[in-house]
């Protein structure tokens, strides 16, 4: 049992985050987005989880002293344009992002509308890309869409199939000590008034893809209040972090709240 434990603070000691460019964000994630495995930020619209992968692409580029990689970001869009506008409100607003200068020269946007474009994409574009530049971030927003608008002829196999191949080369992809990040959509919202009953929102694509999942964060919103709630995690304990969107990005604004409902 020693052994065990002690192999376990080893593999934490190894672990690389990448910071959200909020401390205290950072702090309540244990050190911010991990490298290890794949990470999933789902909820309903306007909860946040763009903002927050942008945020991720200007500080992939800091110093490593200063929570980055000093490394690029590849920004897959499944569903929509890439929103620039506001990744140049950040570069303005976002202090790390200021203070070293940081911009949008090294964030590689690619736009696909189909799975054969995602496998491509991820299979062959990104390699090829990595092989010229150091990528630190890989962000598929969202990982759903594609799915939704395939026709299917026979969905159980052909659709497990793809998000099996999907969710084996990002694990591949983030071998290499990248973080990789997939925002996902939800099944089912409810407006709850209970801060702690947010389970009636599920992950899309169903328990193939959640098998693939290292880390799962539910982003939701409660009348004008944000929350990230970590859903499934190797080392964190369930727990909701409020925060809100800024100009100057995502950030905590209290203390970590223990879901009560966990052990239920």
């Amino acid at each position: 049992m020693a052994n065990y434990f002690e192999s376990a603070r080893i593999m934490k000691e190894r672990e690389k985050f990448l910071t959200t460019g909020c401390l205290k964000f950072d702090a309540l994630l244990q050190g911010g987005i991990t490298t290890r495995g794949i990470t999933q930020i789902y909820g309903a619209a306007s909860t946040g989880k763009t903002q927050l992968a942008l945020q991720l692409c200007l500080t992939v580029q800091l110093p490593v002293a200063e929570g980055g990689f000093a490394a690029g970001a590849v920004y897959i869009c499944t569903e929509c344009v890439f929103p620039s506008r506001r990744l140049q409100q950040l570069i303005k607003k976002l202090e790390p992002a200021k203070k070293h200068g940081i911009n949008g020269d090294l964030i590689f946007v690619e736009h696909v509308s189909s799975i054969n474009e995602l496998e491509i994409c991820l299979l062959h574009r990104i390699p090829i890309l990595m092989s010229v530049y150091k990528i630190g971030l890989i962000v598929v927003d969202s990982i759903a869409a594609p799915y939704r608008v395939e026709d299917w002829n026979d969905e159980s196999n052909n659709r497990a199939k793809s998000l099996r191949t999907i969710g084996r080369q990002l694990h591949k992809l983030c071998g290499n000590e990248v973080c990789v990040v997939c925002i996902n959509q939800v099944t089912a919202t409810v407006h709850n008034s209970v801060l702690n009953d947010n389970s009636s929102e599920r992950p899309s694509l169903g328990t193939t893809w959640l098998s693939m999942i290292t880390n799962s964060i539910q982003f939701y919103r409660i009348d004008s209040l944000r929350y990230a709630c970590v859903k499934l995690s190797s080392n964190l304990p369930e727990i909701i972090i409020p925060f809100e969107v800024q100009g100057s990005g995502v950030k905590a604004i209290e203390q970590i709240i223990q879901n009560k409902f966990k052990n239920n």
